[in-house]
């Protein structure tokens, strides 16, 4: 096997460094790479339905929760891990779009949902039939086996990055 960008990074190191152990960059330059090759490749899949990945996510979020497809601004701003102002202009081009709709607690007028239309919905489910074909593509060339030691290894540097917290 060649050697790609990745692993030249980390021989540059041990040539102009040779008293620091590079070989973290083999795993979190490697994942910096996949996310930012899966990440462009997202944002060119959703450009046709003229949607971006948060969008999406929001959608797919929304799709998830299951029938009314509803959930507060908190709830969606929890999960998608964004500010409150980035998850308002999403949820503002969904809802101009006419794939969301909010809506008003009927008892507690402090209280909002996003609600998927019924644009929305169809709209969500065949972006995500197709995004979920895409992926499966991009993993066709390694074996059940494979993908399962990935799994659990990216599940454990998850888990160890969590752990070390923030500042580390």
């Amino acid at each position: 096997m060649t050697m790609d960008p990745v692993d030249q990074v980390v021989a540059d190191w041990a040539r102009q460094r040779p008293d620091l152990d590079a070989s973290p960059i083999a795993v979190f330059g490697r994942v910096r790479r996949i996310a930012d090759l899966a990440a462009g490749g997202l944002r060119g899949y959703l450009a046709p339905y003229g949607l971006t990945p948060g969008e999406f996510d929001i959608l797919c979020n929304l799709r998830r929760a299951g029938r009314p497809y509803r959930k507060t601004p908190s709830e969606l701003a929890a999960s998608a891990l964004v500010t409150s102002g980035a998850l308002t202009g999403r949820l503002d081009a969904l809802e101009r779009d006419g794939l969301i709709r909010r809506r008003d607690h009927r008892a507690d007028r402090r209280v909002s949902y996003a609600e998927l239309t019924a644009a929305g919905r169809k709209l969500i489910d065949r972006v995500l039939e197709g995004h979920l074909a895409r992926e499966e593509a991009l993993l066709a060339s390694l074996g059940e086996a494979d993908r399962k030691d990935i799994e659990r290894a990216l599940a454990l540097l998850e888990h160890a990055v969590r752990e070390a917290g923030p500042e580390r």
